[in-house]
């Protein structure tokens, strides 16, 4: 049978249709949840959300501040920093190795350069973080050359016959790249100049050819155990290292620079123990205390550092970087004193499908709930601000825990983000634009929550790349452009996204206390899933994920980002409606507006409800950051 509505009726059914889907109100009780923090170690969660265990109203100054990028550019120089600093860039971190002393000691081999970008910093008011970093492919201030071995040398052998010894240095030459890009891999114990026979500190891992071997001599010894004199030698080496690099800084007239004190734990760190030049059935020396506290190598070589650094340059931090990976090897307290802060690498932005790739698969236990989703998991933001692996950040942001803790010596200890990024392939990104619409949401989501969440800075990775489906920002063709190339001629979609972002903070003033503000928020009409449930558990709902991110720029002015943080990325997710009531603003006078950075617009906002210490608004919210701003 066919029922006809009279043409009244049926021009009212989509207000009421809309009407009653509005009515579906589900409120996130309570948005903010001290619960969603508890997981106790070391287990994990795929439901609580320890991000929204505490709101923050941050400083708009501090947060524009805070945005950074890893200064990876093969040239021009004066080009990339403009338009890095036009997309909103305030800070860089520029990688000046050990290895980038001169052999003899004098200068850097890249100084020109090093010196140059960093006045382009001064210029530009750009702050650098300095790391400090002795990859094994270059250590140190070394010298390669080539020698010819003149018969074969099997693998597994213990000495090599060379042409000419001439110029080679027992326990400090070596030759290179036997497994990896290693300099002087295995070191030169003996020598008999007669014959050209050199003993090696390992057997060799493969077969040498007889012909040309690439060698190395290393200025200084990799690190001996603390208390030794070839520990003191390395360490005094490094240290003068260290005040080289802030030197430069120096005389590029900037007094307030980061020094970070290494790159991560997880390659290219050889030369932090020599016993790695050596046979492992036969160390050279005896191990000494753990590396990374109070007596070991690490901790010690960054307590002198500190010593040296800070007479010379009080207004320069020292940050912690042996622990990018590792977060909580060494305790805060514990850090060297006088330590200021320490960085993270959390990273995790590629796929991660579940179950199969369930934190402790085998260990069962360690399940909080006793449930894993079926779900390919994409965050923008990594891993870290969640429970999807015990070692969440927030165990060290949360101000009610371990926040303020510090080292001795310290007034003030800083959370850095030295590397954070994403690589388009590991999301299944093949595409130039799907690859460039991955960046910004990765930069604008991460820069928002990241530095609203208790980081105070954080580096994106990377400046630039070759290829658009690469990590970079800049564009790839930048080498060759004209210096006076116009930002808007050639910026890409994650540098257009910054700057709309940030010049939403424009204004932005030191502020010593931002007003604190609370949330209420609900999810309106049929709200999504984040991934099902089963009989068990239930599902995880978009609005459980949905994120109010509060800034104040000014005193009577605040920018609130807005976002549901959908656990795919590369699934753009349709406009759901979310009702905010925001406590702690005179709500009875003043402006609202909403701008989208990724769209460049701004959507009309009307208060649904208004008071002397709040105000009701109804917000379309999508998977990036909206802008609402208050104004009193």
């Amino acid at each position: 049978m066919n029922v006809h509505l009279p043409a009244c009726l049926a021009s009212l059914l989509p207000i009421i249709v809309a009407a009653a889907t509005e009515a579906q109100e589900v409120p996130v009780r309570p948005y903010v949840d001290p619960g969603q923090l508890d997981v106790p170690w070391p287990k994990h969660s795929h439901y609580r959300q320890p991000w929204r265990g505490f709101l923050e109203t941050k400083s708009g100054y501090d947060f524009l501040a805070g945005i950074g990028v890893n200064y990876h550019v093969p040239d021009n120089d004066a080009l990339a920093v403009r338009l890095l600093a036009e997309s909103g860039f305030h800070t860089f971190r520029i990688e000046i190795g050990f290895g980038s002393v001169r052999f003899d000691g004098k200068g850097l081999t890249n100084e020109d350069r090093t010196r140059n970008l960093l006045r382009l910093c001064r210029q530009y008011n750009i702050r650098p973080t300095l790391l400090l970093n002795a990859h094994q492919g270059v250590p140190c201030p070394l010298r390669f050359f080539t020698k010819r071995l003149t018969a074969d040398a099997p693998k597994g052998s213990r000495a090599v016959v060379l042409a000419d010894t001439e110029d080679l240095v027992v326990g400090r030459s070596g030759i290179n790249g036997l497994t990896d890009y290693w300099a002087a891999e295995a070191l030169i114990t003996e020598i008999d100049h007669e014959t050209g026979r050199c003993r090696l500190s390992k057997p060799l891992p493969k077969e040498l050819k007889a012909g040309d071997l690439p060698m190395a001599t290393l200025a200084y010894l990799p690190l001996h155990p603390v208390g030794t004199e070839e520990f003191d030698e390395t360490a005094a080496g490094w240290v003068q290292y260290a005040l080289m690099v802030c030197r430069l800084a120096s005389d590029a007239g900037i007094d307030q620079f980061d020094v970070e004190l290494w790159n991560e734990l997880t390659f290219g760190t050889r030369f932090l123990d020599v016993n790695n030049y050596y046979d492992p059935d036969a160390p050279k020396v005896p191990r000494g205390p753990d590396f990374l506290n109070k007596g070991g190598t690490c901790w010690e070589l960054a307590r002198r550092t500190i010593e040296a650094v800070k007479p010379r340059h009080p207004k320069a931090r020292c940050i912690w970087g042996f622990s990018n990976t590792t977060f909580f090897h060494c305790a805060i307290p514990n850090l060297p004193p006088g330590m200021d802060g320490q960085s993270y690498h959390p990273y995790g932005t590629g796929t991660r499908r579940l179950p199969d790739q369930e934190y402790h698969k085998d260990r069962p236990e360690f399940n909080l709930e006793g449930f894993t989703p079926t779900i390919d998991v994409r965050m923008p933001e990594g891993w870290a601000h969640t429970f999807l692996q015990t070692e969440s950040l927030m165990r060290h942001l949360n101000p009610q825990a371990r926040r303020h803790t510090r080292p001795e010596g310290t007034s003030r200890f800083y959370h850095y983000i030295t590397e954070h990024g994403v690589v388009p392939a590991e999301c299944g990104v093949t595409d130039e634009a799907g690859g460039w619409r991955l960046k910004s949401l990765c930069a604008s989501r991460s820069f928002c929550l990241w530095l609203n969440k208790g980081i105070d800075v954080m580096h994106y990775f990377v400046a630039h790349s070759k290829d658009p489906k690469g990590m970079g920002l800049l564009p790839t063709d930048l080498p060759g452009l004209p210096e006076d190339t116009p930002f808007d001629e050639v910026a890409t979609p994650p540098m257009r996204v910054l700057r709309n972002l940030t010049t939403a903070f424009a204004g932005s003033v030191p502020l010593d206390k931002p007003r604190q503000l609370s949330v209420e928020a609900a999810a309106l009409g049929v709200d999504g899933k984040v991934f099902e449930g089963d009989g068990a558990h239930p599902p995880l709902w978009h609005r459980d994920v949905l994120a109010v991110l509060p800034f104040q720029i000014k005193p009577g002015e605040f920018v609130i980002a807005v976002y549901v943080m959908t656990y795919d990325a590369t699934q753009p997710l349709a406009e759901a409606r979310y009702r905010l009531v925001i406590k702690g603003v005179n709500g009875t006078q003043g402006n609202l507006a909403l701008y989208d950075p990724h769209e460049d617009r701004r959507i009309s906002l009307k208060p649904s409800g208004r008071g002397e210490d709040f105000v009701e608004v109804v917000v379309p919210v999508v998977d990036h950051p909206r802008l609402l701003t208050l104004t009193e």
